[in-house]
């Protein structure tokens, strides 16, 4: 990609089952310490305050799209978070507006437009990742409370704030901090190249990837119209890219429906986006050879290590008439 601003959407992410990786990078990882303990009540009324921030009781939604949303969340806490896809970031613009209407004093706007269920689990699971619950040390029981909490938000009737739930807040702060600092310590020390190709093997096993010649490792879903995009074409394609470890997410490398010419991007997307046609979803796992192999990598992105992509081609705009069948 050129090295431009992000045009991300928050809401880019790779397909669930990247998670599993993050065994393959475990030796990286900085456990952050135990979590102090609190009561239950502080876990609900902790929900309680998140959804009430969030203004989930005066977006619109029906209960049972909320559902849907917490059972993203739900599947992001056991590290099992659903994949997104053009309706989760179409919701995510319209959850912007909307918010952006509320606090303009706007209390009756409009009804929420129509997202496939889907597109709410996906917001849930992105909101879950966000929130590093994976890691933040919580009980099955734990994150029930904050769900219940949130969901009794929803429905008008909100757990009171405490003493228990503002010293909970802070210890979350706290961990999510600690998780941050121990990422960009990780993104700052080279990988090591001898791990490069057990972690492509465990790749290719995990996410059940082809891997090219060239060492990418892929696999491509139907499209909608057959259309491939050929080397001096330009695309429009969403990424969501995440780092060798499955989880940390790189903004820096995501883009949402960016228009660019092939020729100007990595190694990696000029080879994997000729195997997709307009409409597919791709998952890619790039060797640092297919990236950005001995230039200069971009700040927070660990140099030499293996990149995730997820990518959604949308249109492809040829560079010259193609022939008509």
């Amino acid at each position: 990609m050129p090295a431009s601003p992000s045009l991300l959407c928050r809401l880019g992410r790779c397909a669930a089952a990247i998670v599993a990786l993050s065994a393959a990078a475990a030796r990286a990882q900085v456990a952050a310490a135990a979590p102090q303990p609190f009561p239950l009540v502080a876990y609900a009324s902790f929900g309680s305050t998140m959804a009430q921030g969030g203004r989930f009781a005066e977006v619109g939604w029906t209960q049972p799209q909320f559902d849907a949303f917490l059972g993203g969340m739900r599947a992001a806490f056991i590290g099992k978070p659903f994949a997104v896809d053009e309706s989760t970031h179409r919701l995510s613009a319209d959850m912007s507006r909307r918010l952006t209407e509320i606090d303009g004093g706007n209390k009756a706007a409009q009804a929420a437009g129509e997202f496939p269920m889907a597109a709410y689990a996906g917001f849930g699971s992105s909101m879950g990742e966000d929130g590093h619950f994976s890691e933040l040390g919580w009980t099955q029981e734990q994150f029930n409370a904050f769900a219940d909490g949130m969901r009794a938000a929803f429905q008008g009737k909100p757990d009171q704030d405490d003493d228990g739930a503002r010293r909970l807040s802070e210890d979350v702060s706290r961990r999510i901090a600690d998780i941050e600092a121990a990422a960009k310590t990780r993104a700052s020390e080279p990988f090591d190249p001898g791990q490069l190709v057990p972690y492509m093997l465990e790749a290719r096993k995990t996410l059940h990837l082809q891997l090219s010649d060239s060492g990418l490792g892929y696999t491509v879903g139907p499209g909608s119209n057959g259309i491939r995009p050929r080397p001096g074409d330009s695309v429009v394609l969403s990424i969501g890219a995440v780092a060798a470890d499955g989880k940390t997410q790189l903004p820096q490398l995501s883009s949402n429906r960016i228009r660019v010419k092939m020729v100007d991007m990595l190694p990696g997307f000029r080879e994997g986006l000729q195997m997709m046609t307009v409409g597919s979803q791709g998952l890619f796992v790039m060797p640092p050879a297919l990236s950005f192999g001995r230039g200069q990598w971009p700040e927070g992105v660990q140099p030499g290590s293996p990149l995730i992509f997820q990518v959604g081609l949308m249109d492809v705009i040829p560079a010259a008439p193609r022939p008509q069948n």
